[in-house]
């Protein structure tokens, strides 16, 4: 089986390491000429994920014609916030192909989720699949095991989807809840940088364990109001994703919370998703009159510059009520 995979960032390149490794014909799409050639010619991509060699089966390309010719999956993994361009940049090459959106995120400009931008763009979701679960790009390049949710709104094709993709070091469950499985994957980066700035200012395993845990009331309760199923937080796109974002050294958007507590608040080289979708809950919570008071601390740290240290103190200070709620 041929498969196209777009972005040529950590996660895209380690998703097609590790489809060349399992004897899959890969082409990977990269914006930037000098990362196709660089992969091509190295087999490594030295920019974005060193030190990991490409299979033979794989190779780069700049084209997005290229790329997509012949091609019937495609791995969509571009960051949110340019996703929906690109997608209709290139709506007649994507058009009736399968599309496994791996890209993790709200965009801010509509506070919409990808799915929604998908729909809207392509008129159904028919074709329309959500990857998502607790996977760091380094360690599926590693080809150490990892478990993900593919979903679809139909589950008969997300099931048809995960048992071509499925592989003995990656193993795939299907999930007919497409809103819950990107939700969870997009709203858990927030709660990690909620994390990380606990972690670096030396709060300790308790605190970190209370923000994983109030955090996923704030996921479930925002999510029910989107259109989710509660369960499917209970899940590997839900409470698996938000563990091991929270927790994981490799996780960018805790060491960017990390760095905003030893008070440098600068993402660095790569995206961190979670700083934009702040911004996108801070205004749905306010449209849909939703309490989320962590996520809201994250905003006024990153947006505000309010010290965390302050924030911190109105947390605790916050009314005591019934933990369920």
């Amino acid at each position: 089986m041929k498969i196209a995979v777009l972005g040529s960032g950590s996660w895209g390149s380690a998703l097609s390491i590790h489809f060349g490794r399992n004897e899959f014909d890969v082409v990977q799409w990269c914006r930037e000429r000098e990362v196709s050639e660089e992969i091509n010619s190295f087999r490594e991509n030295r920019t974005y994920l060193p030190g990991f060699k490409y299979p033979e089966r794989v190779r780069a390309t700049s084209s997005v014609e290229r790329a997509l010719e012949g091609v019937e999956i495609v791995f969509s993994v571009i960051p949110t916030q340019f996703t929906a361009s690109f997608w209709r940049d290139n709506k007649e090459l994507l058009h009736g192909k399968s599309l496994v959106c791996a890209s993790k995120g709200i965009e801010i400009e509509s506070l919409k989720t990808l799915s929604e931008l998908y729909g809207e763009i392509f008129g159904s979701l028919e074709n329309y699949y959500v990857l998502s679960g607790p996977t760091f790009a380094r360690e599926i390049a590693s080809g150490l095991p990892a478990a993900a949710v593919v979903s679809n709104e139909n589950l008969e094709r997300a099931l048809n989807i995960v048992k071509l993709l499925n592989t003995p070091s990656f193993r795939l469950y299907a999930s007919s809840d497409v809103k819950g499985v990107e939700l969870g994957g997009a709203l858990k980066n927030v709660i990690a940088i909620a994390t990380g700035i606990s972690d670096g200012m030396g709060f300790g395993n308790n605190a970190r364990a209370a923000l994983i845990t109030r955090g996923l009331h704030e996921i479930k309760r925002l999510g029910r109001k989107l259109g989710a199923r509660e369960e499917t937080f209970y899940g590997l796109s839900g409470v698996g994703d938000l563990v091991l974002t929270c927790t994981g050294d490799l996780s960018r958007n805790r060491q960017f919370g990390i760095s905003i507590a030893k008070g440098d608040r600068r993402e660095g080289n790569f995206v961190v998703e979670g700083v934009y979708t702040v911004k996108a809950v801070h205004e749905l919570s306010k449209r849909l009159n939703i309490e989320m008071p962590i996520s809201e601390a994250v905003y006024r740290i990153i947006y505000d510059g309010v010290e965390p240290k302050e924030v911190i103190r109105e947390l605790l200070s916050r009314p005591v009520k019934e933990e369920s709620s």
